[in-house]
């Protein structure tokens, strides 16, 4: 009797489109659609996704913001703002219209601001009608910039000391004089003004009326005259005279405005924001002020590296900011950003990084186990410290699945998220997933440091991400907020959480089956000289055990062009509160089940079997497969 030998494909991983099929490890498979690892890291189909509701097109960002102690949602729809609940209708908010672009957003000190490239925002939680009710406030934030006081101690024919430089987005700014008792004309820092908007003398505001002119203003020189010489200080040495004026400087509030990326940042907190992404001037960004985003000093700003390569995205190392720019053959692409005290005065001073990889998408960053991510032209790369020279490096982090990702085309729109420690970066309705979870790998190709165990999923339309509270929701380009499924699977009805695209108020069945499969190497045995022959009895595959679940077998030999359907099996449990008539199963073993490979494969030199499910309604996952074959005569041609 031959002898009988036995491979055994188990401890899934993840999938491995870097390397021939026939030379991965038999962990991983070469292609494998639609499947993640679960908690034991056995491979399952992912939960499918379905349509929420439709605002205005595209989706350009969805957004938490906990305002008055209250949770809010804001989605930016098109041109449209809307206020949502994450359950019924968004409701647009009346009297905005904003760019049409992507946008982003963050909360401050109990308000949350929106930038999209043509607009600052500032949405605010203010007391309705009724008690303990609260109605959202939407205004641009130039309306209440902060006014600067640009100057005191100045005496009514000029001079005085600098105090705080001009507010980018704020057109007004003070003169604070120190009255002589005589002199009647001011002189105020800027010419060509555009208006006084407020007096004060003494601590009282003067204005002219009707009968009375208290003072009078020449805008093209600058200047104020009063009628009557405002009086020396009560308190000597005490300014007494403050004048605001409006003063356009162009271009100023478009710096800010034209801004889409931001991230907060400060000296021992995150007191400060940091605004960059004008594409008039893509290496520059701005710091705000001290705990006011309405504030952005027009000499805080920094020009990161050379000019004409921009800015793509922020990601916290350590005590740095890193900035992350786009590919440049001229400079650094990546520069790291520190904060220090003097005992006087606050500093952000740059210090030049690193060189050659550089981002590709600014939706593309995301952080995963501590681990700053970003795509770039030649896959996922992380923001790394090298241990022997403690210099900051980058490291490629998607080894795996590079060669599929890299060649999707439009990357530079490419978005990505941070779903319960898994990095997804979807671009093209594909999605290909780093596992935060599992154990990491070392490929000598990656110069000795770990990459992520990958998985590519397809069929998911998205142009922008939301997580929250473990729940990931995105948005389409046809307008629609879709969730997926993790939610149904804990329901009572689990597996319609396994389908796309449906939407609970459409009566028909409107779903999509979800397309998985797990494929494993093309496999000589380590013998591709020896033809090979697999017995009908002994082989077999163990599945997971599903409410509703099935299975089909095939297998490809070095002979085959297509793989051969071999067999397929029903796997359902029975389950009183989701019962399929047609058919129906009395199984109420819950326990992993097998399905047995009763056929037989003949004079092979690979083999490979693919184990695949295309059902909608239906979970799956694979525990293990098992492979009995005997030797026969060598190959010979």
């Amino acid at each position: 009797m031959a002898k009988i030998y036995t491979t055994v494909y188990s401890n899934f991983k993840g999938v491995d489109m870097a390397s021939d099929p026939t030379k991965i490890d038999n962990s991983r498979s070469p292609y494998a659609p639609n499947l993640v690892s679960d908690n034991d890291n056995f491979p399952e189909k992912r939960v499918g996704w379905r349509r929420l509701h439709q605002v205005d097109s595209p989706v350009n960002g969805i957004f938490y913001a906990k305002l008055k102690g209250e949770k809010y949602y804001f989605v930016h729809g098109g041109t449209k703002l809307y206020r949502w609940n994450l359950s019924d209708a968004p409701q647009e908010i009346e009297g905005v219209q904003i760019r049409n672009g992507k946008s982003s957003g963050f909360v401050f000190n109990d308000k949350f601001y929106l930038l999209t490239g043509a607009e600052y925002l500032v949405c605010e939680a203010v007391e309705g009608e009724a008690e303990g009710e609260y109605q959202i406030n939407v205004k641009d934030a130039t309306e209440d910039a902060y006014v600067p006081t640009v100057v005191i101690g100045r005496a009514p024919s000029g001079g005085g000391t600098p105090l705080y430089s001009v507010n980018l987005l704020q057109k007004k700014r003070t003169n604070s004089f120190l009255a002589d008792g005589e002199a009647t004309v001011y002189q105020l820092t800027s010419d060509d003004i555009e208006s006084v908007d407020k007096v004060m003398v003494n601590g009282e505001e003067v204005e002219n009326s009707d009968t009375t002119t208290k003072y009078t203003v020449d805008a093209p020189a600058g200047k104020v005259t009063f009628t009557t010489a405002p009086g020396k200080p009560t308190v000597t040495g005490q300014d007494n005279v403050q004048i605001t004026f409006t003063k356009t400087t162009k271009g100023y509030q478009n710096r800010i405005l034209g801004c889409t990326i931001c991230t907060q940042y400060g000296y021992g907190n995150t007191d400060r924001v940091i605004v960059s992404g004008n594409p008039d001037y893509p290496n520059t960004d701005w710091i705000s002020n001290i705990n006011d985003p309405t504030y952005f000093p027009d000499m805080n700003y920094s020009n990161v590296g050379v000019s004409g390569t921009a800015i793509m995205g922020y990601a916290r190392v350590g005590e740095y900011l890193a900035i992350i720019k786009e590919d440049n053959a001229q400079d650094s692409t990546i520069f790291f950003r520190s904060a220090s005290y003097d005992g006087t005065t606050i500093t952000f001073p740059l210090k030049q990084g690193i060189a050659g990889i550089g981002a590709i998408a600014p939706g593309s960053f995301a952080t995963i186990d501590d681990e700053p991510l970003f795509l770039a032209r030649t896959g996922v790369y992380a923001i790394t410290s090298n241990l022997i020279n403690a210099e900051r490096t980058v490291q490629n982090r998607s080894y795996y699945v590079d060669p599929a990702l890299t060649k999707e085309p439009n990357l530079a729109g490419a978005i990505a998220v941070n779903w319960n420690n898994k990095y997804l970066v979807c671009v093209n309705n594909n999605c290909y997933v780093l596992d935060g979870n599992q154990p990491k790998s070392y490929v000598s190709k990656t110069n000795g440091d770990y990459i992520y165990e990958c998985y590519h999923w397809n069929n998911i339309p998205a142009v922008c991400f939301f997580e929250h509270d473990g729940d990931l929701y995105f948005g389409k380009a046809d307008g629609w907020i879709c969730r997926f499924n993790n939610d149904l699977a804990m329901s009572e009805r689990p597996m319609e959480a396994y389908s796309d695209n449906w939407h609970a108020d459409e009566t028909k069945d409107n779903s999509e089956a979800i397309y998985c499969q797990w494929a494993t190497k093309a496999d000589d045995d380590g013998d591709f000289m020896t033809l090979k022959t697999m017995p009908k009895k002994g082989s077999g595959i163990q599945i997971k055990p599903y409410q509703r679940s099935s299975v089909e077998i095939l297998v490809r030999t070095d002979r085959d062009t297509l793989e051969q359907s071999m067999t397929s099996a029903y796997m359902d449990i029975w389950n009183w509160s989701d019962i399929d008539f047609e058919r129906i199963s009395f199984n109420s073993n819950d326990a992993p089940q097998v399905v047995p490979m009763n056929f037989k494969v003949k004079k092979y030199k690979t083999l490979q079997f693919i184990v695949r499910n295309k059902a909608k309604n239906e979970g799956f996952g694979i525990l293990g497969i098992i492979k009995r074959y005997v030797k026969g005569n060598y190959a010979k041609g």
